[in-house]
């Protein structure tokens, strides 16, 4: 009886459904929250600093080029949109 007030739009149909869905919703992302926080956690910065260390001393050029293209980018991100641009 359920599905036939949610598939015909019967009254009060969207509170549980909604309700339900947002339940859902929330339960998923707070797993993936707790995924997340579990793999950061797990991370050893001072390991990773040292490989990208490593990495610059061994590839100066590659990454001088990798750091002005990330500049570039950001740069761009935190520029905008700039409509008034002038003729």
């Amino acid at each position: 009886m359920e599905e036939n007030n949610r598939s015909t739009g019967g009254e009060g149909s969207e509170e549980p459904d909604s309700d339900t869905r947002f339940g859902r919703a929330k339960e998923f992302m707070g797993n993936k929250y707790n995924e997340m926080r579990e793999k950061v956690d797990d991370v050893d910065f001072g390991a990773v600093t040292d490989q990208v260390r490593s990495y610059v001393r061994s590839n100066p050029g590659k990454a001088l080029l990798i750091s002005i293209g990330v500049g570039f980018v950001i740069g761009l991100l935190l520029r905008g949109g700039d409509e008034d641009e002038e003729e």
